[in-house]
């Protein structure tokens, strides 16, 4: 890790007219001249995150810097030392000393569970609060809002030992510790860190801008750690250099266990580990209280299923404080309610499993990765309901069955992807419902319909596929999507029930049938005048193997019925010419030899062994390398001649489909043709130069939510009037990442 030093500097700051001016000191003589250059830039980096520090937009905190001397000078208010027990000096200092200093203060009524906290209260702006950790950058800094509240539990641990400041990029997961504070949520949310564990942390904060908890004093919220490393842009600690936590010998001692009802044992660390082990299923209960370990629910931080035990009981972990699980193959089914209202921050449901029982993680709010093996049947009704976190989910062909509400109010979810499988898929009532950032689905290739309010509310949805087979489009399946412009209706649907589009911006339909045949479709009187504001095509053919995501498939903004070139082609929703052979996706040519993901003849149609990481293959005129094997690649190089390019996944020659994470330093630099880019959601880095002199590149469509970082003058060159579209709920983190390629804050929109 480097840290920034600036100790030779002195800087001089004040107010005037609400602007904050700064005048530089003179230089040490000891200093060259490229040296002095390279501290000014540091030191300008620096003074620009510690006010960005605290000037929030959504849930804004205000600091202030101060002349050294003048604050020197300043008594501290009696409040401040009356902390309790503190961790003063580095030889004494542990993370459990720590936290016990920081978790006493919830016990007093100012930093008590739901006390009011905001900008305005306890502190202000003409009363900021003002930290003992020493001056950040050089300069020291005084607080309101959630930064005041990390301060305050900092100094509560640490007394006056000092801080050290990381940016993004220069501090790893394993760095954080107890009593360090994160910057979180793309720079406009400042937290401090309760515990840390394998799968994310668990922090305490004020003003926090969350639900009920808006504006008043939080703690136990818990963040994944993929989450941290992608949405924190400031690191601090009052740890020294070089620290190593004491190891605790009493971590792995027991301080409960038990036998369970047909024989399974359980058992739980000081640590916050529990292990259930034996042979056969665990008992369902009724509730947590009566679960054995309910005194104890709050200490779970892990579970270990161990193998033998075939299924995890109804009701086994709810509202506990589980943090993470280990499911071992042996398991069939998680009962319902399983981990309801729970703290866990992610899951890995094993090959095994069957079924995933009702309401088994409502209510998980910190719930934000779920990976699904093959193996998986049936999700019960509510079974991920109210996961806010959830940013995506990827479900097998295995599936059957998705129960009513599964999704719903998964607010944070983008993105849903049913994998092609041959079984008919029964959809539940509801089940995507209030996901109002749901951006992209890639609906089961054979489901028995669309169901009553299956998509109502998602705010964000551009478009959906129906497959063929699908009976029915329920009672206001699509109601209130207000970005909804486009449908693929399959010509088995023999009915449209009541409200179906209603407060929907249809545009174009594309039917698989004739005009006779619609004509026969039943459909309720309310949505007939909705559907005739729409262009229709009929007999229209979709692509063969369109390429997930891309820019000419139904669902994408370019997709059947975006850009007036719907299907593609010469001729919208022509029969014979369904996609074009010169489009991207379409007719008989699927993925375009020009494409970025193309080729006329993807990984030619045999299983080989996956190539390793750093070999390079070319498909059409685009060259990739993988940089995690049978899995990742990054594309380094095209010579595409296509208007319309979408980078997302690609079939390599060795028979895998990849996903593309990365675009290389000038991957497509000076590319005279492209006029329209897709980056894909797996996209998360862009090199230096990636599409610098790209002349004629006037949209730039963003589906990741997972971009680090884009390399300098990636965009330079580009046209003045070029407009990114990025997901709403990246758009601040994603102005200021593309601001250092070229392009400015007016150009990046949602």
């Amino acid at each position: 890790m480097r840290i920034y030093r600036l100790e030779p500097l002195r800087l001089l700051t004040k107010r005037k007219n609400n602007n904050i001016f700064t005048r530089e000191s003179a230089f040490s003589q000891k200093f060259s001249q490229n040296e002095k250059q390279e501290v000014i830039k540091l030191k300008k980096r620096i003074l620009s995150v510690v006010f960005a520090l605290c000037m929030c937009i959504s849930s804004p905190s205000v600091a202030h810097a101060w002349q050294e001397d003048s604050l020197r000078q300043e008594a501290v208010p009696a409040e401040e030392s009356t902390f309790g027990a503190v961790t003063r000096d580095s030889e004494s200092l542990s993370p459990a000393g720590v936290y016990a200093s920081m978790i006493a203060l919830k016990e007093q009524d100012a930093y008590a569970e739901g006390t009011i906290w905001t900008n305005d209260e306890p502190y202000s702006g003409s009363n900021p609060y003002r930290w003992k950790g020493g001056p950040l950058g050089g300069t020291n800094v005084s607080a309101v809002g959630c930064v005041a509240f990390a301060f305050i539990l900092s100094d509560a641990a640490f007394g006056s030992l000092p801080a050290r400041m990381y940016a993004e990029g220069e501090f790893a997961f394993e760095d954080i510790k107890v009593g360090d504070i994160l910057r979180t949520n793309n720079d406009v949310h400042t937290v401090i860190v309760l515990e840390v564990n394998d799968a994310g942390v668990v922090v305490a904060e004020g003003n926090i801008s969350m639900g009920d908890h808006q504006g008043r004093v939080h703690w136990g919220r818990a963040i994944s750690k993929e989450e941290v490393m992608q949405n924190a842009s400031h690191y601090i600690t009052r740890y020294p250099e070089g620290y190593v936590p004491p190891d605790d010998p009493g971590a792995n001692e027991s301080i409960a266990s038990g036998t369970l009802d047909g024989g399974l044992a359980w058992n739980l660390t000081r640590a916050g580990t529990m292990t259930v082990s034996g042979k056969g299923a665990m008992p369902d209960f009724e509730s947590a209280g009566q679960q054995p370990w309910s005194e104890n629910g709050g200490q779970i931080r892990k579970v270990v299923i161990g193998d033998g035990v075939t299924s995890i009981g109804s009701c086994a972990f709810f509202n506990c404080g589980v943090l993470s699980v280990e499911i071992s193959p042996s398991v069939t089914e998680i009962g319902n309610n399983a981990f309801y209202g729970s703290s866990i921050i992610s899951v890995t449901i094993p090959p095994g499993v069957k079924r995933i029982g009702d309401s088994a993680f409502r209510g998980c709010q910190s719930l934000n990765l779920v990976t699904v093996f093959e193996g998986l049947e049936t999700i019960g009704q509510n079974a991920f309901r109210s996961c806010k976190s959830l940013a995506s989910i990827d479900l097998p062909a295995s599936i059957a069955e998705v129960g009513a509400a599964a999704f719903f109010q998964c607010q944070g979810m983008t993105s849903a992807t049913f994998a092609p499988g041959g079984r008919q898929v029964k959809m539940g009532d509801n089940m995507f419902t209030q996901c109002y950032n749901l951006m992209g689905v890639t609906l089961p290739q054979n489901i028995d319909r669309i169901s009553d309010g299956m998509f109502q509310n998602c705010l964000m949805l551009p478009g959906v596929e129906i497959p063929q087979g699908a009976e029915s489009i329920g009672t206001s399946a699509f109601a209130s999507c207000s970005g909804f412009s486009v449908v693929l209706i399959p010509d088995s649907v023999t009915t449209i029930g009541m409200a179906a589009f209603s407060a929907c911006p249809l545009k174009d339909i594309y039917f698989t049938g004739s005009e006779a045949q619609w004509n026969s479709i039943g459909k309720s009187g309310d949505i007939i005048p909705v559907l005739s504001k729409a262009t229709m095509h009929y007999n229209y053919v979709p692509p063969v193997n369109p390429d997930p995501g891309g820019g000419d498939n139904p669902g994408g903004d370019n997709n059947p019925g975006g850009d007036n070139n719907p299907g593609g082609g010469n001729n919208p929703g022509d029969s014979n010419s369904p996609g074009g052979s010169s489009n991207p996706g379409g007719g008989n040519n699927p993925g375009d030899s020009n494409s970025p993901g193309g080729g006329n003849n993807p990984g030619n149609g045999e299983s080989q062994t996956p190539l390793a990481v750093g070999k390079t293959f070319t498909i059409g005129k685009v060259t990739y390398k993988v940089t995690k094997a049978g899995e990742e690649v990054e594309l380094t190089a095209s010579k595409s001649t296509s208007a319309k390019v979408t980078v997302d996944t690609v079939a390599g020659t060795d028979g895998v489909t990849y996903q593309v994470t990365s675009i290389g330093a000038k991957a497509m630099q000076n590319n005279k043709k492209m006029t329209n880019l897709t980056i894909g959601a797996n996209v998360k880095k862009i090199g230096k130069s990636a599409f610098n002199g790209c002349r004629k590149l006037g949209k730039v469509t963003i589906r990741s939510t997972k971009l680090t970082s884009v390399g300098k003058q990636a965009f330079k060159g580009t046209k003045s009037s070029l407009k990114v579209k990025a997901p709403s709920s990246q758009l601040k983190k994603y102005k200021r990442l593309f601001k250092k390629a070229g392009l400015n804050a007016k150009q990046i929109t949602k």
